[in-house]
């Protein structure tokens, strides 16, 4: 899976299909909902100031909103992304630890 499609994967958690075909966004930023309204074809959808994009551009959106978020969350939090110790995986399910961890963040098994 290459960053686009992990983006437009994690992006697509912000977004519901109603029963009708119409869509609720999350804003990731901000945390509020936005309705959009299907055309016939469902191909393109209204928000509310009357604006008609496609899936895509939602989804454009969305992503760029969650690099904002994520933005404003390390300029508030001085946050670091968390860093692997060197060369140290778990041993019951492979994936890389996080200096520090008494536990594996991926199966939850306790490091030896």
């Amino acid at each position: 899976m290459n960053n686009n499609e992990q983006a437009s994967t994690t992006a697509e958690k912000f977004v519901q299909i109603t029963k009708a075909g119409n869509l609720v966004v999350l804003d990731p930023l901000t945390l509020t909902e936005t309705f959009f309204t299907a055309n016939e074809a469902h191909d393109r959808f209204t928000n509310p100031k009357g604006e008609e994009l496609t899936a895509e551009e939602i989804l454009i959106a969305v992503n760029e909103r969650l690099r904002q978020a994520f933005e404003q969350l390390k300029a508030e939090q001085k946050f670091e992304a968390p860093t692997t110790g060197g060369d140290r995986f778990c041993q019951y399910c492979g994936k890389p630890l996080v200096e520090g961890d008494s536990f594996c963040c991926n199966c939850g098994k306790k490091i030896e």
